[in-house]
């Protein structure tokens, strides 16, 4: 099997590619059906809060992490990371640009709570461990249910996996 040519895009481009990607997995139609998935109860917009900040800070992640098992340019990976976390700063949050650095220690604690969960060596796996690490801030305490547990494994590693591939796509200048 011959690979094909990668895409040649900017780092504006491919900052662009990262922050689309990350706009499908959050919009209300998939935080509603995420939320299903996981049998996550939407009766207030409280609620519909706490799943959207949950997802948007693991997809963000996804993101991060994906971006630093490809690239093999280091300075490269975060001059485009710190370019995407503006844009979605500006796009999602429309706060003053005063208040990034606050948004950027928010949003790096939930990282290093996530890959916190996926450096263990508990079984059966990292990924079971983030997991729960996720189930326990939906609910409060983690649901003692192996289908929520799998559901939540699955949003995570399939799309990881995707991102990964989608990533190696392309060739930024």
């Amino acid at each position: 099997m011959v690979n094909a040519p990668k895409v040649k895009v900017s780092k504006e481009e491919f900052t662009q590619v990262l922050y689309y990607w990350l706009s499908q997995r959050l919009t209300k139609q998939a935080i509603k059906q995420t939320a299903k998935d996981l049998d996550f109860k939407i009766k207030s917009n409280e609620d519909f809060n706490k799943i959207l900040q949950e997802l948007f800070a693991l997809n963000m992640w996804l993101i991060v992490r994906a971006c630093e098992k490809v690239f093999d340019d280091i300075d490269k990976r975060n001059e485009c990371l710190d370019m995407f976390h503006r844009l979605v700063y500006q796009g999602h949050t429309g706060g003053p640009e005063e208040n990034f650095g606050n948004w950027m220690t928010s949003i790096g604690m939930k990282y290093v709570e996530y890959s916190q969960a996926m450096e263990t060596e508990q079984p059966p796996s990292p990924l079971w461990v983030l997991a729960k690490v996720i189930n326990k801030n939906l609910f409060g305490e983690v649901k003692k249910d192996v289908i929520l547990q799998v559901n939540i494994s699955a949003y995570v590693g399939i799309p990881y996996e995707t991102l990964e591939d989608l990533i190696k796509k392309y060739d930024i200048e």
